[in-house]
C-alpha cells in the first residue's frame, strides 16, 4: 500500500445537527467523496464504469468515531486501498481535524461486479498498479461482518425509495441506510448520546420506488446503548443489517 490521497472539506451549515455537531452522515459522505476522487485521479471516472457496465459494490462498511466537530470546522479526509484479491478490494479512511487530530476510521469491503449480469468480475491489473498494491491479498474477502437480526421490535418504520435516494447506478446510496435507521432511534437517545461506532452489511440493492421496512432493536447498558436494526423489502428479503453503539 503506497498510494494515499488526500482531500480537504469544511463543515457547512446544513452539515450541522441540533446540538451543532457534524452529522454522521457528512462524515460518510466526505469519506465516499474522497474515495471517488482518488478514483478519478487515477482515470477510473464513476460516470464511466457506469456506462461500461460494471461497478464498485459496498458489502460491509465499519466505522469509529471519536469526535464530532462543528460548524466551520476544517477537516482532512485520507484514503487508500488496503488490499485487493480477485474481485474484492478494501478501502480504508481517515478524517483529521485542523490540527492534524484522528477524528474517524472507516473501512468497507467493496466488490467490483459487471452491472447487467450482476456478477462479479475480477479487477484488472491496472487498478493494483494506480493504487500501488503489490500482490494480491488471499485474506481479502474471505473474512465478512456477520451481524445479527433484531431478536425483538423496540421500533419500526417504513419508508418509500425516493429519486433522492439514488445514485448513478440507479440504486439506493449507502449513507441512506444510515439515514432510514436514525429515524428509528428515539429522540432522547438522539439528543443525550452519540454514535461511537457503526457496522453495516449491504446483502440486496434497493431501486426508485420500493418500499422498505426499518426494524431496530436497543439494548440499554451502562451509560452506552446498543441498537441493532433490519432493513426489509417488500419480499420480506434483508436488505441490509446495521449495528449502532451509543456513549
Amino acid at each position: 500500500m503506497d498510494n494515499i490521497f488526500n482531500k480537504k472539506y469544511e463543515v457547512t451549515y446544513r452539515d450541522t445537527d441540533a446540538r451543532g455537531e457534524c452529522f454522521l452522515t457528512s462524515y460518510m459522505n466526505f469519506m465516499a467523496d474522497c474515495g471517488l476522487s482518488q478514483d478519478e485521479t487515477y482515470g477510473f471516472v464513476i460516470a464511466d464504469m457506469v456506462k461500461d457496465d460494471y461497478t464498485w459494490m459496498l458489502v460491509d462498511y465499519e466505522i469509529n468515531i471519536y469526535e464530532y466537530v462543528r460548524y466551520k470546522s476544517k477537516l482532512r479526509a485520507e484514503t487508500y486501498i488496503e488490499g485487493m484479491n480477485k474481485f474484492y478490494a478494501v478501502r480504508c479512511f481517515k478524517i483529521y481535524d485542523e490540527r492534524d487530530k484522528l477524528i474517524l476510521e472507516g473501512r468497507t469491503l467493496v466488490i467490483l461486479v459487471d452491472s447487467k449480469k450482476r456478477r462479479p468480475i475480477s479487477i484488472p491489473d491496472k487498478h493494483y498498479d494506480a493504487y500501488g498494491v503489490k500482490e494480491k491479498n488471499s485474506y481479502i474477502g474471505r473474512k465478512k461482518l456477520k451481524l445479527s437480526k433484531c431478536s425483538k421490535v423496540d421500533s419500526e418504520k417504513r419508508f418509500s425509495v425516493r429519486y433522492s435516494d439514488i445514485d448513478l447506478n440507479l440504486h439506493v446510496g449507502n449513507v441512506t441506510y444510515l439515514e432510514w435507521i436514525l429515524e428509528t432511534i428515539p429522540f432522547d437517545i438522539m439528543t443525550n448520546y452519540k454514535i461511537d461506532s457503526v457496522k453495516i452489511k449491504y446483502q440486496k440493492e434497493l431501486t426508485y420506488g420500493e418500499i422498505v421496512n426499518v426494524k431496530t432493536e436497543i439494548k440499554h447498558g451502562e451509560n452506552k446503548i446498543s441498537a441493532y436494526h433490519e432493513i426489509i423489502n417488500e419480499k420480506e428479503e434483508v436488505v441490509a443489517l446495521l449495528e449502532t453503539h451509543w456513549i
